[in-house]
């Protein structure tokens, strides 16, 4: 379905908001190795909207804040990824991976695609949407993860990693290293993670996409817990040797040199993730929160934000305990304030480093830019 009309006035003002405070998404520069997907700037914000009717549908929301046009189509799915000039995601119902576009399009994705034995299919988008990581796992017996990155329009195609079988084992894209020649992943415990509040990981490793050989990073296997890739560090959480908290371990991925920060002691808080590095790489910060029932109709959550100050060495909590369960998304643009959104609700929030307030500052969830 779609519907393009004049931006009302909350539209305007969500759009104007968030206009102003993206840090992580910038207006990306003219199309890099002559891929036609990206345009010179990206003028227009998506947003989503979840279950929207008795079936389940979501609706995206496309607007450019330049022109005040606003496009919604609506989508069934999971996953939504902004990439390009569109937003990828998965149909379940289908089973098929799709494209939504800003004039309200819906088409199957060009390429990456599900095959017969397929069980998983997920993706990673490099930041300057430039390039496309994907990973299909399935098998008879035991999973088999077939990696392949490309460039974002599907040239340059190569497979970099087949892995397995491994029994409920199977491998997933994390995150890019800045030049691209490398692709962090992680072996994950297959299924697990539709159950956690925030992305878990078990044992990280580096692929290097030229030669095709990969080592575990420094400390793997860890824990099941959270972590984060940017500004050339990994930050990964892992629960104290007495069971009070989570320890930040700091690891610089280009010199090796690792750290470990002690982490806050709060009692019951036994769930962490979300790590998001400022751009700079001099803080970071991540959601902390003690759970009950989750995922149930009685399900009761507490979360902190905790800040990492990386030169100091610190952890502190930037907030009260709050009951919104939000999750950190990217920095605004002067890293004075954090970006937050749910999985469970409609909306996008902030939260400035300064005093610790959380602010909504748009009623519908923010995914990103597209072109």
């Amino acid at each position: 379905m779609r519907r393009k009309r004049r931006l009302g006035f909350a539209a305007r003002l969500c759009a104007g908001l968030l206009l102003a405070l993206l840090a992580a998404e910038p207006f990306f520069a003219a199309a890099q190795d002559g891929n036609p997907l990206l345009p010179e700037v990206r003028p227009w914000q998506v947003f989503l909207q979840r279950d929207i009717d008795s079936l389940g549908a979501d609706r995206l929301i496309f607007i450019n804040p330049f022109t005040d046009e606003e496009t919604a189509v609506e989508a069934n799915g999971e996953r939504y990824t902004p990439a390009g000039d569109g937003v990828i995601f998965f149909d379940p119902g289908a089973n098929r991976v799709m494209v939504a576009l800003p004039n309200a399009d819906v088409r199957e994705h060009p390429f990456i695609q599900p095959g017969n034995d397929t069980r998983r299919v997920d993706w990673l988008v490099s930041p300057d949407h430039s390039t496309l990581a994907w990973t299909l796992a399935g098998g008879d017996t035991g999973l088999t993860t077939i990696t392949t990155v490309a460039n974002l329009n599907g040239t340059n195609p190569r497979q970099v990693l087949m892995d397995g079988p491994r029994d409920g084992i199977r491998a997933l894209p994390v995150a890019f290293n800045a030049d691209k020649t490398v692709l962090y992943m992680d072996f994950q415990p297959d299924g697990i993670a539709d159950f956690t509040p925030y992305p878990q990981f078990a044992g990280l490793f580096a692929l290097d996409l030229a030669s095709g050989s990969w080592e575990r990073l420094p400390g793997e296997p860890g824990c099941f817990c959270g972590a984060g890739f940017g500004a050339g560090l990994l930050l990964r959480l892992a629960v104290s040797p007495d069971l009070s908290g989570f320890d930040l371990r700091v690891v610089n991925l280009e010199g090796g040199v690792e750290q470990t920060l002690p982490g806050l002691r709060l009692r019951n808080y036994t769930q962490a993730g979300d790590v998001v590095i400022s751009p700079d790489g001099t803080r970071a910060v991540y959601a902390l929160a003690q759970v009950r029932d989750f995922g149930r109709p009685g399900q009761s959550i507490q979360t902190v934000f905790v800040l990492v100050d990386l030169q100091a060495q610190t952890q502190t909590a930037l907030t009260e305990p709050i009951t919104t369960f939000v999750e950190p998304l990217a920095w605004t643009e002067d890293r004075s304030a954090v970006l937050l959104t749910s999985r469970q609700r409609d909306g996008t929030w902030k939260i400035s480093l300064g005093d610790g307030r959380l602010v909504k500052v748009a009623e519908a969830t923010y995914l990103g830019t597209v072109g």
